[in-house]
């Protein structure tokens, strides 16, 4: 199976919602890390009131890993978001973000770690935030298989969004595919936006839908029609595409080149 990375250049684009959503319409096994260095939100947010007596996250799998390196730890510190079914499920990220220094030795043995949880039946998808600044793990992009960046077709985001694609094409050269999803509302449609940031390809949309997008960031009570909602479909057409990329992968390589130089 599978790692797939979501972020943003910055501007609160949804990208924790964006990921839960994705993972929720999965149509399979999957495991979201909230690897965001400024800290994770899910259990305050979607598991808001529902917290008490859970264990687990980031940072108690880094302090860990000191004492058990094992691939087994993984499971230690990972919570089921779907009633013990175990098929959507959650590494909670950090609480506070000045834990984040306590996570600079670990990223190579967390990496290995969620590679190895992938095996032959379960996709991992990344929460990692904005990008940019020193404290982004660029190792977690650099294993990951597919790269998709969120953001509003909106000039200030294209704007935002290109300096930090130029930076990654430096870091990660076209070893990685790079994608682009639209989120929201803007003054730009998707050729635009590709056409602006290297002709990457833009492989999903997510729609404005806040009364559904409550639901995951701040545990608001879903309708009958959640499940059909703007929201979870356009997560599950990107959901398809990110799998469907891996294997088309159409004229990324040629603008990783372009990024890179």
């Amino acid at each position: 199976m599978a790692i797939y990375t979501l972020m943003s250049p910055g501007g609160s684009p949804g990208v924790t919602t964006t990921a839960l959503a994705v993972t929720y319409a999965w149509g399979g096994r999957a495991l979201l890390a909230e690897c965001d260095p400024k800290g994770g939100s899910v259990l305050a947010g979607l598991l808001t009131g529902r917290t008490e007596g859970v264990r687990g996250g980031l940072l108690e799998l880094a302090l860990s890993i000191a004492h058990d390196p094992t691939s087994a730890t993984l499971w230690k510190y990972v919570i089921s978001l779907d009633q013990g079914a175990r098929e959507w499920l959650l590494l909670p990220g950090i609480r506070d973000p000045r834990h984040l220094i306590q996570l600079d030795g670990a990223w190579d043995a967390i990496v290995e770690m969620i590679t190895a949880a992938t095996g032959d039946t379960m996709d991992v998808v990344i929460d990692l935030g904005r990008i940019g600044g020193s404290e982004t793990p660029m190792r977690l992009i650099t294993a990951s298989d597919l790269v998709v960046m969120l953001l509003r077709p909106t000039l200030r985001q294209a704007a935002d969004a290109k300096p930090r694609l130029d930076a990654l094409g430096r870091r990660v050269g076209t070893s990685v595919p790079v994608a682009l999803c639209l989120t929201g509302r803007g003054d730009y449609a998707a050729d635009q936006i590709s056409q602006a940031l290297y002709d990457l390809p833009v492989i999903g949309e997510i729609p404005h839908d806040p009364r559904s997008a409550a639901v995951l960031s701040d545990g608001a009570a879903p309708r009958r029609t959640f499940r059909s909602s703007p929201l979870m479909r356009g997560a599950s057409r990107l959901a398809t595409a990110m799998r469907q990329h891996l294997v088309e992968t159409p004229n990324v390589e040629e603008s990783r080149e372009v990024m890179a130089g």
